[in-house]
């Protein structure tokens, strides 16, 4: 008897205790969208500084990330959203943002 409670007090836990896991996983269409979005937003800052390179640079790369996927893959509230995402990110955390997702995105 003694056996079977110490035995009980043992694996008693394992039954109760219940483990969650999230992944923050996202799928490629969804880095691509976070890419696209960004090197637009990039885009937009370098044709407003006159940095007329880099813009062309920026659009090339955001040419090559949506000739992966059909006209019309990606809706407007989706571009929209990840838009206001990216913008709430750079208030937190500056330009910084911006150069480490360009880099992500695969600018050099």
């Amino acid at each position: 008897m003694k056996i079977f409670v110490i035995f009980f007090i043992f694996l008693a836990p394992i039954f109760v205790l219940k483990s969650e896991i999230t992944l923050k996983a996202k799928t490629s269409e969804e880095k691509d969208l976070g890419c696209i979005t960004l090197l637009k937003l990039a885009s937009k800052q370098s044709k407003d500084a006159g940095e007329m390179a880099k813009y062309e640079k920026l659009k090339k790369l955001q040419k090559s990330f949506l000739n992966k996927y059909d006209d019309g893959h990606f809706t407007k509230q989706e571009e929209i959203s990840q838009i206001e995402i990216h913008n709430l990110k750079i208030k937190e955390k500056g330009k910084r943002y911006v150069n480490k997702g360009l880099q992500k995105c695969g600018l050099k």
